[in-house]
């Protein structure tokens, strides 16, 4: 591997289980086809944000890609930057767990754990039910993220 190249590391967040909040995740399997170098790493996070907090900080770029609960249009696409700029407050990322993404960002800040930059695809969805499909403006919005994310890897 050439090390002046950037780490990336790639996260879809979700719950296969639950509708719209499986996108992060259906993001990241359908990335692992593309062969990218060997500068990026692609995982799927559907259990805790403990390891990835652990492992976050060794990547120059982590780009994480998750369902979002927000009074918008479903489907409506957000990038955020919180390395560089606060998340908006109204923005709720959904989450089964007691800590959500929003306040794992914090508790990387307080540690001085989070890598160099930090990229966060957030989707806005509907169906959040157990069993629940994934809605067809989501799936209508992976397809421009994905493709978001392509370009984000190739101008480095």
């Amino acid at each position: 591997m050439n090390e002046n190249r950037l780490k990336f590391l790639i996260v879809g967040v979700g719950n296969v289980f639950r509708g719209d909040d499986s996108v992060g995740i259906l993001i990241a399997r359908f990335l692992r086809r593309y062969c990218f170098a060997d500068n990026v790493k692609i995982i799927g996070l559907d259990l805790s944000f403990d390891e990835l907090i652990e492992i976050w900080g060794n990547f120059e770029v982590v780009i994480l890609i998750d369902a979002i609960d927000l009074d918008e249009k479903p489907g409506t696409i957000y990038r955020f930057e919180p390395t560089s700029e606060a998340l908006p407050a109204e923005v709720r990322f959904f989450s089964t767990h007691t800590l959500g993404l929003a306040e794992y960002i914090e508790i990387g800040k307080a540690i001085k754990a989070l890598p160099m930059k930090l990229i966060i695809y957030g989707i806005v969805g509907e169906n959040f039910g157990i069993g629940a499909p994934i809605s067809d403006e989501v799936k209508s919005s992976c397809r421009k993220v994905i493709q978001k994310i392509v370009e984000e890897l190739g101008t480095r």
